[in-house]
């Protein structure tokens, strides 16, 4: 019943906000609300100044002085402690002044329930049918109350309206039944719409709450977006940068054409398409294309791998990186679990100064944790959540150049949630971080691995490639051409219909951009080339990271690769359709 008509909040994420906003949304209205208490009761005291006895009107104001003291030095007390900063989790200064609230309520309502004793026997009936109507109004005016806490106002009520039913039925009113059943009954009609009040005054508060919320949200991701766009410009502008003056000083210098050169340019090209890639590891994830391929693997090598790569940079920095390893099985995506443990230990090493970064894989009867605790700047408890957020970053401002685009802890939990594994995050901040993922458990015995049948390569072949990008299209012509394969060029759809009609040339493979010229997709492009050869392999190329065309051409069946892409990738791409 109480569950019904008084709903808890307090499964709510806003829990302690609601708890505060009710809090002092009630105390702002309770020093209007004493001093109007206290002018009623001065004007009933002279209602009956002529009918009631001297010590009655005295006991009447000696109350009235009472009561207004302790609501007085209570309420004062409430504003001094106002000015202090109270955190908005100390729920227990809300308990206190719940009390502190009752306890006011409590003195108030006998203080009002000595009406009838006082005034009553030497009162008329115009008197105490005035007296109860003015009762009835003063006791209806706090909305506030009723809506924030009923359980005070209802405590208030209870002494006040059933005294005055009490009395009520020693006066004579010549058998008239409504004087003697107008105080219960406006007891129970109060209490109802207090309640009414209530679910209605919470559910204002909830929406309120929510709605700064998540204006505040917006706010923050559209100033977490800016200054993503300011990082991630920053991390693609050094190594493009830098792979364009390896290119240039090869063309302006002949002999800076070794392969010690070519190899910092490919590296330079490799990591500002690692960056990207990340960036549409997320369009992908959002798009729901992720494939899960679940295998039963040893977790030892994963961890010494993840070990051996990020082992210079510890040592860099000069923190200890420190591996406690043994053979043990689970199942789950092993390149997924290696993204996973890649992501949280480079940002263990990146938000470590000084100490160490520790990995570490444990058994237990059910699952295996791997986790990995460093002694860095930690985080803020009211930002662990926020962290799993895209584009949010902990780190000071002037640092967060240094400090990646914000966009490993989303993957992290992305990740985690398909393949349906657990993780936990604690922090102290200035103190360390320790993640700790879960993964199940499987008893296998360590078992040689059979190497599979050498495919032979595929032969040369006829390639259309279509796309609206010249330079594009120059670049994946001279790869494919150095790999033996005969490749002919169309940057337009009606280029591609001219070459169609000429039956110049038979494709035995359609390389397609998505995005071409004049609005066209890539089903323009497939469509019109299937019309003339309808089994032939289609691979599409797209730099889209849309994430409902992601999906769409997920759905559709095709070979899918998204720019950037390297000569491997292209090459088994092709190798996989041809055969």
């Amino acid at each position: 019943m109480k569950a019904r008509f008084l709903p808890s909040f307090d499964g709510h994420p806003l829990a302690s906000e609601i708890q505060w906003e009710r809090h002092n949304l009630f105390m702002e209205e309770v020093g209007s609300r004493m001093v109007g208490s206290v002018i009623v009761a001065c004007i009933v005291g002279l209602m009956f100044y002529r009918s009631a006895s001297t010590t009655n009107l005295v006991v009447w104001f000696s109350g009235v002085t009472f009561v207004a003291l302790n609501s007085w030095f209570l309420i004062r007390r409430y504003f001094q402690m106002k000015r202090r900063s109270i955190p908005i989790n100390n729920l227990g200064h809300l308990r206190r002044w719940h009390w502190i609230n009752l306890y006011l309520s409590v003195i108030w309502g006998l203080f009002w329930s000595l009406t009838p004793a006082l005034f009553f026997p030497d009162a008329s009936q115009i008197q105490i049918l005035s007296l109860l109507l003015l009762v009835v109004v003063a006791s209806s005016m706090p909305s506030v109350t009723m809506g924030c806490y009923p359980d005070i106002y209802v405590t208030f009520l209870t002494p006040v309206f059933w005294s005055f039913s009490w009395q009520l039925l020693s006066v004579d009113f010549g058998g008239e039944i409504l004087p003697l059943v107008i105080a219960p009954l406006t007891w129970c009609l109060l209490v109802a719409f207090s309640v009414i009040i209530h679910r209605t005054h919470m559910e204002a508060i909830v929406l309120r709450l929510e709605h700064r919320h998540a204006e505040k949200m917006a706010d923050q991701r559209n100033e977490a977006k800016t200054r993503f766009i300011a990082v991630a410009s920053h991390d693609l502008r050094q190594p493009v940068q830098a792979a364009r003056l390896y290119a240039e000083s090869m063309l302006a210098n002949r002999d800076q054409r070794d392969d010690e050169t070519t190899g910092k340019l490919v590296r330079s090209l490799t990591s500002a398409s690692e960056l990207l890639d990340r960036l549409l590891d997320i369009s992908k994830m959002d798009a729901g294309v992720i494939n899960v391929m679940p295998e039963v693997f040893d977790i030892f090598p994963v961890l010494d791998q993840l070990a051996a790569v990020h082992t210079v940079h510890a040592d860099e920095k000069n923190i200890d990186l420190k591996l406690i390893n043994q053979h043990l099985f689970t199942r789950a995506d092993q390149s997924m679990v290696m993204e996973i443990l890649d992501n949280i230990v480079a940002n263990a090493i990146r938000y470590t100064d000084a100490g160490q970064v520790l990995i570490a894989v444990e058994k237990h009867p059910t699952e295996l944790t791997v986790t990995i605790a460093d002694t860095g700047r930690g985080i803020p408890s009211d930002l662990l959540q926020d962290v799993f957020e895209e584009f949010v970053q902990v780190g000071k401002q002037d640092q967060e150049s240094a400090q990646g685009m914000g966009l490993g802890l989303p993957i992290v939990k992305r990740l985690c949630q398909l393949n349906g594994l657990t993780y936990e995050l604690s922090s102290e901040d200035g103190k360390g971080t320790v993640f700790t993922l879960h993964l199940p458990k499987i008893d296998k015995t360590l078992t040689p691995v059979r190497s599979g049948p050498v495919e032979n390569p595929v032969s040369p072949c006829r390639i259309l490639l279509v796309d609206d990008e010249e330079q594009i299209t120059d670049a994946l012509s001279t790869i494919l051409v150095a790999d033996g394969h005969d490749v002919w060029v169309c940057h337009t759809q009606k280029d591609v219909e001219k070459l169609l009609e000429s039956d110049r040339f038979a494709p035995d493979i359609l390389v397609t951009d998505d995005r071409l010229t004049d609005g066209l997709q890539s089903d323009d492009v497939i469509h019109l080339v299937t019309s003339h050869y309808p089994e032939i392999p289609t691979l599409v190329i797209t730099g889209n990271t849309s994430s409902e065309r992601i999906r769409e051409l997920e759905l559709s069946g095709r070979s899918v690769l998204f720019k950037p892409v390297g000569r491997e990738q292209i090459k088994q791409q092709l190798e996989r359709l041809l055969r």
